[in-house]
């Protein structure tokens, strides 16, 4: 083993590194805070033939055992501005707090993220699934993405085209996974933007006319009104896909729940997981030290475990349930992790 740095720790516990609160560890840890500092700790792995894992703010993530190699947290910083007209390009270091940049943007008038406030994560953990909420996904703002490449450690950049994104999913979930850690994103925001107001209810909230504060000031109350905080209840967000089904099967639910809640999605539909947990009844479901939301039957939350099994278990339990009772199948969002 050649000599590691002297950040890096030893055995170290993630705990504090994601938001289940799930208490395995990291054979080796390393908080980087600079393009640098993720470089020296990438060439030093690669010397030890380590095993690499990023994380962000770990709150799409499902850690269920311990994780071999260098667990790296990058709470790289970052805040570049240029000016191009009505649009303005903004980046954003990698570990910047998401949130902390949707403040930070309505704050400067400048629209296109304001529908993803307090979505839980970092800037640079954004890109990777394509966050979105309320009709609203990233890629629809994203103009490039900088990473460093394991393998060799030079930076490189990438457009969104290149990064195929998709419903929840992006070429960092899948072949890019252990190739390229972000370091940052840089986004086109206007000052000439208008509301996006077409899903999630948020038309019966506000009007055409509403200012960029008030979209904010709105989607702040809802997602607080319905969603745990994460420091107060574990949890990670939104833990099934909402899942995507045919026409066919779409009407046929539709004939037998005249309820059901769904989203046109190009010639498929996509059904809200939510609404199928609910009416399956798992909504404020306790099962040991794990449950349901019971404002919210797309969360998952942990009362007190500290390792996943029970967890793993309920989400086994609501599958198959939705599987029986709607021949729906849904998939996690969170990212699972460890052994």
């Amino acid at each position: 083993m050649i000599n590691k740095p002297a950040w890096v720790e030893c055995n170290a516990s993630l705990y504090q590194y994601n938001t289940f609160r799930f208490d395995y560890a990291a054979e080796y840890l390393a908080v980087v805070e600079s393009d640098a500092q993720l470089i020296e700790a990438l060439a030093w792995a690669q010397a030890n033939q380590l095993v690499i894992t990023c994380l962000g703010g770990g709150s799409n993530l499902l850690l269920q055992g311990d994780v071999v190699g260098l667990v790296i947290i990058n709470r790289i910083q970052a805040l570049e501005v240029t000016v191009e007209g009505d649009d303005t390009l903004v980046h954003f270091g990698a570990g910047m707090v998401w949130h902390d940049c949707v403040q930070w943007a309505v704050s400067e008038s400048l629209w296109g993220i304001e529908n993803l406030a307090l979505i839980p994560g970092t800037a640079g953990a954004a890109p990777v699934q394509n966050i979105g909420a309320y009709g609203v996904e990233l890629k629809d703002v994203l103009e490039t993405v900088r990473v460093v490449d394991c393998l060799t450690g030079e930076l490189a950049t990438f457009d969104a085209p290149a990064c195929q994104f998709a419903y929840r999913e992006s070429r960092f979930k899948h072949e890019w996974k252990t190739r390229y850690i972000i370091v940052g994103i840089t986004l086109r925001l206007t000052r000439k933007g208008a509301p996006t107001l077409g899903y999630g209810g948020l038309s019966k909230l506000l009007t055409d006319t509403a200012s960029l504060a008030e979209v904010f000031a709105t989607v702040c109350h809802v997602r607080q009104s319905k969603l745990p905080d994460p420091t107060k209840l574990a949890n990670a967000g939104s833990f099934f896909k909402n899942p995507i089904v045919s026409q066919e099967c779409y009407e046929a639910l539709k004939a037998n729940y005249a309820d059901v809640v769904a989203f046109a999605h190009g010639e498929q539909w996509k059904l809200a997981a939510g609404w199928l947990n609910e009416r399956a009844g798992w909504k404020g479901h306790r099962q040991g030290n794990v449950g349901v939301y019971d404002k919210q039957a797309l969360v998952l939350v942990n009362y007190a475990d500290r390792k996943a099994d029970g967890l793993r278990q309920l989400e086994a339990d609501i599958q198959h349930s939705i599987k029986q009772r709607f021949g729906v199948v849904l998939e996690r969002e969170p990212v699972l992790l460890g052994d």
